[in-house]
């Protein structure tokens, strides 16, 4: 995935068939991906669903990131390097490599145990960085919300806050992995009913 990731971005000035093979040769790769990470999840058991969660959520970040990131590639083909979208394509990059390496740690914190929650955690932190940077930039919402939307947000927040506290309490670390998927989805949801 790494591999497509450079040869995607450096075919960004390329002509439109490679860049269109870059392409499909990506998605391909992610689609694997997410199989293999669902067969990994699914090896969990039932046992384990905020784990099997966390890592689904991780190779959805990823995938997003791809889809990001060719969307930017197709912008910026043929534009000078000084012009936003090359500059977009930069970023769209940074935040692959960003997602690829925090799956990769995912992964790794799934077999220790000890790291599950820390793990979880950083993984949300990062998701947020990310809406964060969606909820500041120009693009308008998909969406129109209400104020009746933006309270009902602050509910899931006030929800996550509650589970926080209780997985400090408790330390245990599938509290702690609970805490960081229903931070995550609140914190998302919330951002998105502002902007």
């Amino acid at each position: 995935l790494v591999e497509d990731t450079k040869v995607l971005v450096q075919n960004a000035t390329a002509s439109q068939e490679k860049l269109a093979q870059a392409a499909q040769s990506s998605v391909s790769t992610i689609t694997r991906l997410a199989e293999v990470v669902k067969l990994g999840a699914a090896s969990l058991g039932s046992e384990d669903p905020e784990t099997q969660v966390v890592l689904i959520n991780a190779v959805k970040d990823v995938a997003k990131a791809l889809g990001d990131l060719i969307g930017a590639t197709k912008a910026a083909a043929g534009k000078a390097g000084d012009d936003p979208a090359v500059y977009q394509l930069k970023n769209s990059a940074k935040v692959m490599v960003t997602n690829v390496t925090s799956l990769l740690k995912t992964v790794k914190a799934v077999e220790d145990e000890a790291t599950k929650g820390t793990r979880a955690l950083e993984a949300t932190i990062e998701h947020i960085r990310q809406e964060l940077a969606v909820f500041s930039s120009p693009v308008p919402p998909a969406k129109v919300s209400t104020p009746e939307d933006f309270i009902r947000m602050t509910k899931g927040i006030t929800m996550a806050t509650a589970k926080a506290v209780a997985a400090g309490n408790s330390c245990r670390q599938e509290d702690v992995i609970a805490t960081a998927n229903l931070s995550r989805r609140a914190i998302a949801d919330m951002l998105r009913s502002c902007k």
